[in-house]
């Protein structure tokens, strides 16, 4: 009977933290897999994940380096969200074919869009390569010979992957704080298509009101397609070019879910550090967040002014404004729930428990001697320097335009000039965009916290000349710069004609203050390592996922409604905070009428009012059409366009967000709050179809 109990409780405590974790495939254990059954997952690991057959990881894509993505046909068809196509349904809108505002539906592959520059990686393999790369650095190796046997070892692992196939590309990632290695394979393939968008006001319904919050009635997918050459392989676009036929399509199931169904994610997470110490914590707080806050406030007030003037704007900065809006939302909302979760005290308390357990063994634990005074000497030592960065990649990397334009090409080889000049130009307007600069520069200066990071020579030019008057200062600049005359610059083949040019001028003042800070080494990535090696090895019994890096990775949960959030419309009584209905959305619109996050185009309305959606997506036991819901899987930036796997493998939603909460999740997962928000793959069905009539696309898919 003592045996059961312990059994029965040590299943318990698995179950209480199945639901957090990003975990690589191909590296599952034994463990995690038999919690995976419990909860409900039939698949094999063969059929989640095999170098030797198809498996539902052939399935999944990186799209573009930013999103994740799910191939659903035959044909190369693959779902993932509307605001991650969003850049490429803006490039191909204008106010004669608005596809941003009414939607794009492909009516034939003739009529489906290429995206310069969009592509998307399938995951071959993974492989631990950890041992081979450690095990050749010298025991008294410093960090600098440390880093070049790292990096001399990975290339030649690289080196040996087998590139006999067209689009194969290799790298070695870091996990566990550079403590693990592993080289992932991946087949990259160019001409990637838009085939259907949904209206901007469903698929981004409730903007910036509603992101990062619960209840959602948000339809956030769009549909691309993926070609190849007549040989199914990888090629730069050309419309020779035929659908690609992958290896393995996910299937579509119309059957639901409830409160307690198994629930999955495959995808490509971005970034979490979960394993970050206290003073870390504290210093992202406020030398990351508070600052980018600040920054983007300034900037996104400036473009939501230039976008109410005429549609010409609305859509030329739609993507920059969405992109803008998006982190600095979730950094008030990051910092908001790390301070209601008292995170930084908990990551203290382990701290503590470190420092006692260290001390019952000293010598053969002396490695972790001296470590967190370490890290809270660094971070104090390096807080200015950090909030500097901070602030001037906000201001000028990712301020003006033209601006950033002009520091890339500073920084870095640019390519083909004239190519970049037009990619970037084709959506700046110079009015606006000189505000942003004379903001951001003024901001910039009033903020900075020492006067060694400030831009000296600009500042002193601004006095000498124009009384410190910055607005006459930047009018000048952008009168004088043949960078602000997008038609002067197409006589400009070669970037050296530019060198002389005043933007050239400040960009180069202004890059010299990212010197001085770069110039001081940043200490505290090994104490950090040291750190999460010493809580792992304190922690033995319990198994450690890696902090989430931009590989594949596969989360688990289930579906789970949340108690603490008010106002949601469910399906049924038991789930009134699980799913949202249409009736939901409609409130949501008709109550706020001046919000422009809740407009809707007239055909939206109609077609939401009157209510007539295809039996075969409504809810079998209700009879309604459902349009989002909630898992308690883990999600981070990177992870919208994953797709949603019910036990069997079948594809039942799209993860786009995760819930206010819990914003603390990049870096420290709250079981009870945490959960991803998901668009039930009926929802999108149902736009397609009964909105968009667009039959073909239906037809192409596989429907359970």
């Amino acid at each position: 009977m003592k045996q059961f109990v312990v059994l029965l409780v040590a299943l318990l405590s698995l179950t209480a933290r199945a639901d957090e974790g990003m975990w690589v495939m191909g590296n599952i254990s034994e463990k995690t897999d038999s919690v995976l059954r419990s909860l409900g997952l039939e698949l094999t690991p063969e059929e989640l994940y095999s170098t030797e057959q198809p498996s539902l990881n052939d399935a999944i894509v990186q799209l573009g380096g930013f999103c994740s993505g799910v191939v659903v046909s035959n044909d190369g068809l693959m779902f993932t969200n509307h605001h991650c196509g969003f850049g490429s349904i803006q490039n191909h809108s204008t106010t004669k074919h608005d596809y941003l505002k009414y939607g794009f539906v492909a009516k034939s592959f003739a009529d489906e869009l290429p995206n310069d520059g969009l592509f998307v990686l399938f995951h071959l393999k993974t492989v631990d390569v950890t041992n081979l790369i450690l095990g050749a650095v010298p025991a008294d190796a410093t960090d600098w010979e440390r880093d070049s046997v790292i990096n001399a070892v990975s290339d030649q692992l690289m080196r040996m992957v087998d590139y006999s196939a067209k689009g194969i590309q290799s790298e070695v990632n870091p996990f566990y704080k550079r403590s693990k290695y592993f080289l992932s394979v991946y087949q990259r393939f160019d001409d990637v298509r838009l085939v259907y968008a949904p209206p901007q006001c469903l698929g981004k319904y409730g903007g910036d009101t509603d992101n990062w919050m619960w209840p959602r009635q948000t339809c956030d997918f769009s549909v691309f397609r993926i070609y190849a050459d007549k040989d199914n392989n990888p090629a730069e676009y050309s419309k020779d070019n035929v659908p690609y036929h992958p290896r393995k399509y996910a299937h579509v199931s119309t059957q639901g879910y409830h409160d307690g169904s198994y629930a999955m994610t495959l995808g490509y997470p971005g970034s979490t550090d979960r394993y970050l110490s206290s003073y870390g914590i504290e210093s992202t707080m406020r030398t990351i967040n508070d600052v980018r806050y600040q920054v983007r406030g300034v900037k996104l007030g400036i473009l939501n002014e230039a976008m109410r003037q005429s549609d010409r704007l609305r859509i030329m900065y739609a993507s920059k404004h969405a992109s803008c809006s998006n982190y600095w939302k979730f950094s008030l909302g990051q910092n908001t729930a790390l301070d209601n979760l008292n995170v930084i005290g908990e990551k203290q308390q382990q701290e503590r428990e470190l420092a006692a357990w260290v001390q019952t063994d000293p010598v053969g634990r002396a490695r972790y001697i001296g470590v967190l005074d370490s890290l809270q000497a660094i971070y104090q030592q390096e807080r200015d320097m950090l909030y500097t960065h901070t602030l001037w990649m906000e201001s000028f990397y990712n301020g003006s335009d033209i601006f950033s334009f002009v520091l890339k090409s500073l920084n870095g080889p640019v390519g083909d000039l004239q190519e970049r000049i037009a990619r970037t130009y084709r959506d700046i307007d110079i009015d606006t965009d000189k505000k942003v600069f004379l903001a951001l520069l003024q901001n910039y200066i009033s903020h900075v916290p020492s006067e060694q990071y400030l831009p000296k020579n600009t500042m002193q030019m601004v006095d000498s000349v124009w009384n410190g008057d910055y607005q006459r200062f930047v009018d000048a600049l952008y009168d004088t710069s043949v960078l602000a005359h997008p038609d002067a610059l197409k006589a400009v083949t070669e970037l050296s004609e530019l060198q002389d040019d005043p933007m050239f001028s400040v960009a180069l003042d202004v890059l010299m203050s990212l010197y001085s800070m770069s110039s001081t080494p940043r200490r505290e990535a090994i104490y950090e390592q040291l750190l999460g090696d010493g809580i792992r090895e304190m922690n033995h019994d319990h198994e450690y996922y890696p902090d989430a890096n931009f590989t594949m990775r596969l989360s688990y949960g289930l579906c789970k409604p949340i108690d603490f959030a008010p106002g949601t419309i469910g399906l049924k009584e038991e789930a009134t905070s699980m799913i949202t209905s249409p009736r939901s959305f409609l409130n949501k619109h008709e109550q706020n009428p001046s919000n422009l996050d809740f407009q809707l185009i007239p055909q939206v309305y109609k077609w939401m009012k009157r209510g007539k959606f295809s039996k075969q997506y409504m809810d079998a036991q209700t009879g309604q059409l459902p349009l989002c819901f909630l898992t308690t899987n883990d999600i981070t930036g990177g992870n919208s366009g994953s797709g949603i796997f019910d036990g069997k493998g079948r594809l039942i939603g799209l993860a786009f967000d995760g819930n206010w909460e819990a914003m603390s999740g990049d870096l420290k997962f709250d079981t009870a709050l945490q959960r991803c928000i998901g668009v039930d793959i009926r929802w999108v069905l149902s736009v397609i179809d009964d909105y968009s009539h667009a039959k073909r696309l239906i037809k192409e898919l596989t429907i359970e």
